[in-house]
């Protein structure tokens, strides 16, 4: 029923390219949200860097309160300069009053 999408492009002079996007999806009253985002930087060049994630929120209690899952990749930093691809995955319980 609801549905989001975002996307962001950045050129530069010396022909680099980034990428940003996200779509959700708010399903069963809104009670329901589904997302997936990506980043990519540096596209179609050597080292060029590829992110996703995704995300599930599901309202409880006439959505005041919400389980959430998340999980995606990310690069972390290392001493010799190039990025270690990883991944990450999270759950929580969340309150808002806001729909």
């Amino acid at each position: 029923r609801h549905l989001f999408l975002s996307l962001g492009v950045e050129a530069f002079s010396w022909g680099r390219v980034d990428v940003d996007g996200r779509v959700e999806a708010q399903l069963f009253h809104r009670d329901l949200s589904l997302s997936a985002g990506g980043l990519a930087t540096a596209v179609g060049q050597p080292g060029a860097r590829y992110l996703v994630s995704g995300e599930a929120r599901w309202r409880l209690l006439g959505g005041n309160l919400y389980a959430l899952g998340q999980g995606g990749t990310l690069l972390f930093p290392t001493p010799e300069g190039t990025p270690r691809p990883g991944a990450f995955a999270a759950v929580g319980l969340g309150v808002d009053h806001a729909r």
